[in-house]
């Protein structure tokens, strides 16, 4: 026992909830290429194995032991403020699925909430912005998913004194395999399956061994590029529509509603906007009907 930082860092009470859920640095396992990584944590969440103390681990504990102080560097190298520190959210709809907050992000104590801040220690050999974003890419992913945001921040603090706060945008796509992945593994852990996703990347090659591919000449593939380059602005469209609407949801309201969208706010103070069927359906394509040919009869 640490006499003077024992108390940073996960209680037994704490430990013994986190196989209860999929948290952020589990989605960084479960994302990954590690098949023992991933049997080891699916027996954790069973309560087969127990995660080894960390509180002799020294690269371990700096982060714990750093986190106040990164923080206090990501408010006055940012101007922004952080709340909600070490808050646990559970995903609205999911909740074997959760977050523990380093801490939203807002520009002022009550303002609305801009992003998530996730804050690391990283070793400075060898560190660079693109690592760090590679490395915690899936737990930001998740901690955004899970809390209803569209932005967050990396802010990394390394040994040798070097300080950076790394924006962050959800990515949709991502998120929805990361959730399927998420859903599969806590299946896995419900029924005692051993989890198909270490079957799978158990056989992969590494990410330096990957190679290069030209699809051009891929009939599905280019009919899909195409449709995503004639799309993209209307996505784009799509998404500022959306984040402008639920930036006019009030602050003091759990739900607005008008011309068919409605905007409504959960008690984890996420945000979602949801569309009337009946009103989307009007501007859904119509379906062409195929012409059919005239035929002619010939004279008897």
């Amino acid at each position: 026992m640490r006499k003077r930082t024992g108390h940073i860092g996960m209680s037994d009470a704490e430990r013994k909830e986190r196989q209860s859920s999929i948290g952020g640095s589990d989605a960084k396992i479960i994302m990954g290429a590690d098949s023992k990584a991933i049997e080891k944590l699916w027996m954790e969440k069973r309560g087969e194995w127990e995660r080894p103390s960390m509180e002799d681990i020294i690269i371990a504990q700096m982060g714990n032991i750093t986190e106040d102080f990164n923080l206090d560097l990501f408010e006055n190298k940012t101007g922004l403020i952080v709340t909600d520190e070490q808050r646990k959210v559970v995903h609205a709809e999911l909740p074997f699925i959760h977050s523990t907050l380093d801490g939203l992000v807002r520009e002022k104590e009550d303002g609305p909430i801009l992003g998530v801040v996730e804050a690391k220690f990283m070793m400075p050999f060898n560190w660079s912005v693109d690592k760090a974003v590679e490395k915690y890419w899936p737990q930001v992913q998740h901690n955004m998913l899970v809390n209803g945001q569209e932005r967050s921040w990396l802010s990394v603090l390394t040994g040798a004194a070097q300080f950076v706060a790394i924006p962050i945008e959800a990515d949709v796509f991502y998120q929805v395999r990361m959730l399927e992945a998420e859903q599969e593994f806590w299946e896995c852990v419900q029924t005692g399956k051993n989890p198909s996703r270490a079957n799978v990347t158990a056989n992969l090659p590494s990410f330096e061994e990957m190679r290069e591919v030209d699809m051009a000449l891929n009939n599905e593939w280019s009919d899909l590029a195409l449709t995503l380059l004639e799309t993209q602005h209307i996505v784009k469209k799509n998404e500022k529509a959306e984040k402008d609407l639920k930036a006019l949801l009030p602050d003091d309201a759990r739900k607005a509603f008008g011309r068919g969208a409605t905007v409504t706010r959960a008690k984890n103070n996420s945000i979602r906007v949801t569309l009337d069927k009946k009103e989307l359906a009007k501007f859904e394509p119509k379906e062409e009907k195929p012409v059919a040919e005239k035929r002619t009869r010939r004279a008897a």
